[in-house]
């Protein structure tokens, strides 16, 4: 593992995922790791969170019948770091399902996250993370987002950072927003129809 570091990006590069999966090997704490690695705890909390794998044990109990029974959770991941990364355990001898973070697999999801955010946004890799670093502090400041995207001249519309939002591509959640949380899911209303007999003789003619 490498030393202390700090870093001002609000995006973890591929270093850092790796960095997370060593320091979770160790058993370090989400706390321990962020500070390690120049980040909120939070952060590490929710990418670890948002990039489990869920293995199958191979140790699995049989039926009289044969057939397998189903595989029980660890009571250890109700709690962090909620994988099984820094069990010494050896995964074939455990009867439990196993969850583990790999970083190689997270920079993966994260990479074809960015490239489903691509289309429609015309912004470069560069200003996409500014744009976002400027949300996220101002969200975190209590600033209003039409304040904060019209007095940094942003370019993007609310509607945009609110859809943005909902698929996971910036670095605050909805619960940031509680403006956003309070928002009802969309409900199209179709037209009620009307049989074509009675369309007869109607016209907008006075």
């Amino acid at each position: 593992m490498t030393g202390e570091v700090s870093s001002k990006a609000k995006h973890l590069r591929d270093e850092e995922r790796q960095e997370i999966q060593d320091c979770l090997k160790h058993g370090m704490t989400f706390k321990a790791i962020a500070r390690r690695i120049g980040k909120d705890p939070t952060t590490i909390s929710k990418e670890v969170k948002k990039h489990i794998k869920v293995r199958p044990s191979e140790y699995r109990r049989v039926k009289a019948d044969g057939t397998p029974m189903p595989q029980e959770k660890c009571p250890a991941l109700l709690k962090a770091p909620f994988v099984c990364n820094p069990c010494a355990k050896n995964s074939g001898s455990c009867r439990f399902e196993r969850q583990v973070y790999v970083a190689k697999k997270a920079q993966a999801q994260y990479k074809d996250l960015l490239s489903e955010a691509r289309p429609g946004i015309p912004l470069n890799k560069e200003t996409f993370y500014r744009a976002d670093e400027i949300i996220t502090e101002g969200i975190k400041r209590g600033q209003h987002l039409y304040h904060i995207l019209h007095s940094h001249d942003l370019g993007v519309s609310k509607s945009t950072v609110y859809r943005h939002l909902k698929r996971g591509y910036l670095s605050i959640s909805p619960i940031d927003m509680p403006r956003v949380v309070k928002f009802k899911p969309h409900v199209d209303r179709k037209a009620e129809r009307v049989p074509k007999a009675l369309k007869i003789g109607r016209t907008y003619a006075k």
